[in-house]
């Protein structure tokens, strides 16, 4: 498979939509548990530990669903390892800014939740293809209890 500019920059543009724009409510439930969880705990080890586990589930989670609807090809395979190989460099290089520039550390904490909240939207995702009953009721769920309290306020 021969990789031009075009889909490399369609592969790119499907990874900032995924990191920034999908599924808001749910990515600002989850953010808000990692940046509590990384505020009093100090375990920021940990966070990158999970943050790989969820790569890694969301990568073999992709690949099974590909396979069940018989949708499995080297373009697909290649649009995955893509998006999990931007979201390390992203990770590496916001760590090697704030290595460099210690004031830049907010910018460390909110691409770990952008990250975590991006993987376990796409795993919950993957989960109601492959089958699973209750993952599309929980998207909705949480989703519906987001927007009615933003209506609220």
């Amino acid at each position: 498979m021969k990789l031009t500019s075009t889909k490399h920059y369609n592969y790119f543009k499907n990874t900032v939509n995924g990191l920034f724009i999908i599924n808001i409510p749910i990515k600002s439930i989850s953010a808000t548990v990692v940046g509590v969880v990384i505020y009093f705990t100090g375990a920021e080890s940990q966070i990158l530990e999970m943050i790989f586990m969820l790569l890694i589930a969301d990568l073999f989670m992709g690949i099974l669903t590909s396979i069940k609807h018989k949708t499995f090809s080297s373009s697909y395979l290649v649009s995955i390892l893509y998006k999990t190989s931007m979201y390390l460099i992203l990770l590496m290089g916001v760590n090697w800014s704030v290595a460099m520039c210690p004031y830049l550390s907010f910018l460390r904490y909110i691409m770990y939740l952008l990250i975590v909240s991006t993987e376990l939207v796409s795993i919950l995702e993957n989960a109601d293809l492959l089958g699973f009953k209750y993952s599309k009721k929980v998207i909705a769920i949480i989703n519906k209890n987001v927007e009615d309290k933003l209506k609220k306020e």
